[in-house]
């Protein structure tokens, strides 16, 4: 019965201390491109839900102009040449659009661009980013880079052109300009998305 239990003991042996450094270097290996894969995932979630934001902001400005200039009735000025760092509008019908090309929108700060309802709007009005009563169309870490309103030759048709970037300025290629980009970066380029639209419609009442 004795021999039988030196035995037992002797091969009931635990990990050496080189099993315990392989297995703990394995599954460091596996947590490491866990890691990485969660944090891949991450940026392409975020970058996606940037754009989709740029996207649907860019769009409801665009759509804003748009049903102004159909169904507002009114004249509808063409919007001035575009000119950074300045305040600008232009008119459709009662609606003043004021707006600063390349200026990103932060919480706390001015505004970038505003709607408002101004009896009398013409293109000579002055703009006003400062209305209480206006409504920002941007979202914050957002600027417009472009916004054109344009008459084809005339007609009862408009261009409407409006471009929207998110991202600071250090992840921005050209940032105060019509040809701002996003960089060509890992790190950060899922803060960073640019939209352009451009639509022409029709004035319906005038």
């Amino acid at each position: 019965m004795r021999s039988m239990s030196k035995k037992t003991k002797l091969d009931a042996k635990g990990f050496t201390i080189v099993e315990l450094l392989v297995a703990t270097v394995v599954f460091a290996v596996l947590l490491l491109i866990i890691s990485i894969a969660v944090i891949q995932f991450s940026r392409v979630y975020y970058k996606g839900v940037t754009e989709n934001n740029t996207q649907d902001t860019a769009r409801s400005i665009m759509d804003s102009i748009a049903q102004a200039i159909q169904f507002n009735g009114g004249t509808v000025s063409d919007s001035p040449t575009p000119t950074f760092g300045v305040s600008q509008a232009f008119c459709v019908g009662n609606q003043q659009y004021s707006y600063v090309l390349g200026r990103q929108l932060v919480d706390g700060g001015p505004h970038a661009s505003l709607v408002r309802d101004l009896a009398g709007c013409t293109s000579s009005s002055a703009p006003s980013l400062t209305d209480p009563s206006g409504k920002e169309l941007l979202s914050p870490s957002m600027r417009l880079v472009k916004l054109s309103v344009k008459n084809v030759a005339g007609t009862d048709l408009y261009n409407i052109n409006v471009k929207v970037v998110y991202g600071d300025d250090d992840i921005l290629n050209n940032p105060n300009s019509a040809n701002a980009a996003c960089k060509s970066i890992q790190n950060g380029a899922h803060f960073c998305a640019v939209t352009d639209l451009t639509t022409t419609v029709t004035k319906r009442v005038e």
